[in-house]
Formats: C-alpha cells, sequence, structure tokens
C-alpha cells in the first residue's frame, strides 16, 4: 500500500484490516466465491487505495464522507483500473450529487424509507443506468415490491423469510415438492420403493444421474440407473440430494435461496462431525430443512410436523435443542454474522474453537459454491 502524509483513523484500520485478511490469509474466493466483495472504504483508503486487484471486490462509499476534487479525481482513477464503486446507504443531496456520474451501484437503504420514497429513487436512478441495490429488505414483500421497481441486488434476511398467505392453498407445485419431501423422509423407505419415487418425475431422474455422475462425487464406475446411485451413494445422501433438487424447481424462489440452504447445511453437517453425538445426515438434514418455510411459504411447525422426523431432529429446527440444535443455532448466527450471540460455553465443551469454526464455515461456503455450480449444471 502506497503511504502518504493522511491521518488514518479506526475506520481506517478495520477496513484495512478486513482487506488484508480477505486478501491474504483467508483468500477472497474462499469467503465470496467468484463473486466480488462489497467493502466499505474510507476517504483515506479511496485515496490511498491498497494494490489488490480492483475487479474482485466493489468499493463502497460511505454516506458520511466529505466530497471534493481530490476524492473525485481518486474515484475516476480506480474507475479507470476497472474497480466497481458504490453509494452506501444513498441520500440525495449536494454533497452525494456529484458522484452519481462516477458510481456503478447505488445502495438503498428500504428499511429507513417509505414504498412512495424508494419509488422515488427507482425513478432518479434507473434512468442514468444505475445498478439498484436494496438493502435490508427483510420480507418477501419487500423483495418482490423492489424487483418490481427494477432493483437488482438484495441484501437482508428476506431470503430466509417465508410469505405466509393466510387462508390461500399452497400451490400445486410447492404441494408436489412438500410430498415428494415427505416420501423421501420415510424411515421405512426401500432403495426400491425410493427409485419408483423418483422415477415419478423423469427430470427430476435424470437430473440425479447426472449430479452423482459429474465432478462433485468423482467416481471411477459411472451409474447407469437411479437404482444404482442409491445402492451406491446410500439413501441418506440421494435424499439430500433429490431434496435440493426438488427446491431448485420452485421457479418463485431466487437461486441464492438454495445456496443459502446448503451452505447452512453443509456447515451445520461439519460442525456435528466434531460434536459426533449423532449421525452427519442428521446435522445436514436439520440445517436444509431449518429453511422450508422460505421455499414452500408455510410456517416451519406446519411443515416439520408434515415430514414425520425423529422428535430430536424436529426439536432441533423448531426450538435449536440438544446439540443438533446448537449445531443449527451456530451456522445461522455465521450466516447472518451474529457472532456476539454464540453459545461459546457450549461449543467449547465439544472443542470447538472460534477459529476452528470459522475455518468450517469458510469449508462450508467454498464446497456450497462447487456444488451448487453441479446443480445448475
Amino acid at each position: 500500500m502506497q503511504t502518504n502524509s493522511a491521518q488514518f483513523n479506526c475506520g481506517d484500520k478495520a477496513t484495512s484490516q478486513v482487506l488484508l485478511n480477505a486478501f491474504g490469509e483467508a483468500g477472497l474466493e474462499s469467503i465470496c466465491g467468484k463473486h466480488p466483495a462489497f467493502i466499505n472504504f474510507t476517504k483515506n483508503l479511496i485515496l490511498d487505495r491498497p494494490s489488490f486487484d480492483p475487479k474482485q471486490y466493489v468499493i463502497e462509499i460511505l454516506e458520511n464522507i466529505e466530497i471534493d476534487e481530490p476524492l473525485i479525481k481518486a474515484i475516476q482513477i480506480a474507475r479507470e483500473e476497472g474497480a466497481k464503486l458504490a453509494l452506501d446507504d444513498f441520500i440525495l443531496d449536494k454533497n452525494s450529487t456529484p458522484l452519481l456520474s462516477l458510481v456503478d451501484i447505488v445502495k438503498v437503504d428500504v428499511l429507513a424509507l417509505s414504498k412512495i420514497q424508494i419509488e422515488r429513487f427507482a425513478k432518479v436512478f434507473k434512468p442514468r443506468n444505475l445498478v439498484l441495490l436494496a438493502e435490508k429488505v427483510e420480507d418477501h414483500d419487500m423483495y418482490e415490491f423492489c424487483k418490481d421497481l427494477g432493483f437488482e441486488l438484495f441484501q437482508g434476511y428476506f431470503l430466509s423469510k417465508p410469505q405466509i398467505v393466510e387462508g390461500k392453498a399452497m400451490p400445486d407445485n410447492k404441494l408436489l415438492v412438500l410430498k415428494l419431501v415427505q416420501d423421501l423422509q420415510n424411515p421405512e423407505i426401500t432403495v426400491n420403493a425410493m427409485t419408483l419415487t423418483l422415477s415419478q418425475d423423469p427430470q427430476m431422474g435424470y437430473k440425479l444421474l447426472r449430479l452423482v455422475n459429474s465432478a462433485a462425487f468423482a467416481r471411477v464406475a459411472k451409474c447407469s440407473s437411479l437404482q444404482q446411485a442409491i445402492a451406491m451413494l446410500g439413501l441418506n445422501h440421494i435424499r439430500s440430494w433429490a431434496t435440493l433438487l426438488a427446491l431448485g424447481n420452485l421457479e418463485d424462489k431466487p437461486i441464492a435461496l438454495r445456496q443459502t440452504s446448503l451452505e447452512r447445511a453443509i456447515l451445520c453437517e461439519k460442525l456435528g462431525e466434531q460434536i459426533g453425538q449423532h449421525a452427519n445426515h442428521e446435522y445436514y438434514t436439520v440445517g436444509l430443512f431449518s429453511m422450508l418455510d422460505a421455499f414452500l411459504d408455510r410456517p416451519i411447525l406446519e411443515i416439520i410436523k408434515s415430514l414425520n422426523l425423529p422428535e430430536d431432529m424436529e426439536t432441533a429446527i423448531l426450538s435449536n435443542a440438544s446439540d443438533l440444535g446448537l449445531t443449527l443455532h451456530t451456522a445461522k448466527c455465521f450466516q447472518e454474522a451474529r457472532l456476539d450471540d454464540l453459545k461459546l460455553e457450549a461449543l467449547n465443551h465439544y472443542g470447538l474453537t472460534l477459529e476452528t469454526m470459522d475455518s468450517l464455515y469458510k469449508e462450508s461456503l467454498q464446497l456450497a459454491d462447487k456444488q451448487m455450480l453441479e446443480l445448475q449444471a
């Protein structure tokens, strides 16, 4: 990093540490995959920008930055070198107006605005060919509202919250998915019965075979039938993959929802391997099924009760009870950046330190990225 006479403050140090961790020890790709990272830059760090590849991150310009000629010149240089820029928590005023012709993305805090105000923002920015990012999107209704206005990027917890419509029947496609998940969870199901269940949907059978024969499993011998695939991988593996494929057929749900649920399932399984009180697939299933309400737009209690899961798995999903619930709670905390809520005393009892869990989380993100590529192939 170049140096100048600027006085660096706590914000500069915090962002510098994020950059050093991301590009150094951790490796940005292990955290974000092929997606650029959105990183808050202070004014000093824009003026004296680190010499990392600018194509790997988006420079977020904070709303309280004072705009002057040196800053504008630094932003122009960053753009020429391939950097993308975003205005964070944007409010249109005399201070921020000069930046509109220099940035690529405008982040709008939808939680702090009325729908009328959000609509006004969209009318101002869309003609300028700016990408609109809605942040702090808390529910499905706001997501749909912003998407209809032309917002292309979203941040918030809306992915894990269902759109509950009381008194309305579940659409046929979601009923079929729920029925398939119910059938797959039958503890007495045999290989022949599962083969028959999956064969009722030719597309599902085709996708499963292609997946089993993909690089995700790296097997020398290729499977030529569903029955062979189930016998080779086992019922529990096939249950998980078939469930993910079925959920992926819900066209009204973003791909990011499936990615989030897969990351959670993998992290729960990795945490469970350390704890060792249940079979690995049980931890995985708890993580995966904890987001079924967001896929099916029904209360989680209603869905889980209909699946006839073992009691300990059911209570883990509904109340975070037992060690199964501990892994689920931990996975949620990491995904939602709520590390202060971690139950460290209980986790330490199983030898899980913050450093260990952080490493497992990064491994989960990488593995989920690879598996999502296979699922979408």
